[in-house]
């Protein structure tokens, strides 16, 4: 009960503070209620951490980020699409680990909470990169900042920083638990997961996410419509927009480190 009155709160706050709105809001609710079933208190404040976090850098320097034509839409306003992009495989890792009780899922929980951290803080930080990204495909090209597909040094630290203090989190509060084995190689894993998960997210940014045109201003976008009219596909496959990309790399970052978690366990003495 005091659980379900917390998330209630936090999702009124979240609404209130025009991080989210209802739709997402209530999406945002019910993942973190599975996610308390599974582990309690620790693991809610892991996906409380990453959405507080997330959307404090979404907000930074939002003016900016707008005039480079790559902010987060309507404001930073989050809703449903986004919400299942960065929650729904931390949610399903709750919901396996509810009924099997294994620690590769406590693994793949943190693993996929990191990705999603990790590639929005990169994006977040990245564009306020005083250097030109690098394409990931062509790392000796460069390309404008906000271009899918586009690497940057701070963005990369910022990247590697995240997947730290995620995993730094889960530790502390007892989400990784185990004998030493267990944690020796849930840390690395999970740290490791993430940022492989955050560069796979650009590569598919950069060779098959969706380009669009707007038919009214002629700018480029990701979004299906733009001042109202749908848009018109550039390159990229159309549906495959920032969230359905988002949504794949949380399940690479929840595979990636249950694989490198196994591989450490064979290894570590």
């Amino acid at each position: 009960m005091l659980a379900t009155v917390l998330i209630g709160i936090l999702a009124v706050v979240a609404y209130r503070g025009k991080a989210i709105d209802v739709p997402g809001a209530a999406a945002g609710a019910v993942i973190s209620f599975v996610v308390f079933l599974a582990g309690g208190f620790a693991w809610l404040f892991v996906i409380v951490a990453f959405f507080v976090i997330s959307s404090i850098l979404t907000r930074y320097r939002y003016d900016y980020k707008q005039r480079l034509g790559s902010a987060q839409e309507k404001g930073g306003v989050r809703s449903w699409p986004n919400t299942l992009a960065n929650g729904l495989i931390p949610g399903l890792a709750a919901i396996a680990e509810i009924i099997t009780h294994q620690d590769v899922f406590i693994v793949a929980f943190l693993g996929s909470v990191a990705a999603a951290m990790s590639d929005t803080v990169a994006t977040e930080i990245g564009l306020l990169s005083k250097s030109k990204p690098r394409f990931i495909v062509n790392l000796r090209k460069f390309v404008e900042p906000g271009t899918s597909g586009g690497v940057t040094l701070i963005g990369e630290l910022a990247c590697l920083v995240s997947a730290i203090v995620i995993t730094g989190i889960g530790t502390f509060l007892g989400v990784i638990n185990g004998g030493y084995r267990t944690v020796s190689a849930a840390i690395p894993a999970v740290i490791l997961g993430a940022i492989i998960a955050t560069n796979f997210d650009s590569l598919l940014g950069g060779t098959v996410q969706g380009r669009n045109r707007c038919v009214v201003c002629g700018a480029r976008t990701e979004s299906l419509t733009h001042h109202g009219e749908q848009t018109v596909s550039v390159t990229g496959k159309r549906r495959m927009d920032n969230n359905a990309v988002n949504l794949i790399a949380t399940l690479a970052g929840a595979i990636v480190s249950i694989a490198l978690f196994l591989l450490l366990l064979v290894v570590i003495p």
